[in-house]
């Protein structure tokens, strides 16, 4: 994931980056992008979340709170 740091490109009007995925290998990504004065929220199963990352994200939201919201009906 920190190559793939080198390889993001935003115009300015880009305020806020939602992830959807609590994956760690986001951190570095999320580091960038604040320090690029962006808001980053993630949206992930708080479960099996990187805790290191639920800590630096703006918002974080727990797709698990409220399964029947998230999850499609088969």
């Amino acid at each position: 994931a920190a190559d793939n740091v080198s390889q993001v490109t935003m115009k300015a009007a880009v305020d806020a980056i939602v992830i959807a995925s609590g994956d760690g290998d986001f951190i570095p990504l999320v580091e960038y992008l604040k320090n690029q004065g962006r808001r980053v929220e993630v949206m992930a199963f708080g479960p099996s979340a990187s805790g290191k990352l639920r800590e630096i994200t703006d918002e974080f939201t727990d797709l698990a709170e409220d399964p029947g919201r998230y999850i499609l009906k088969r």
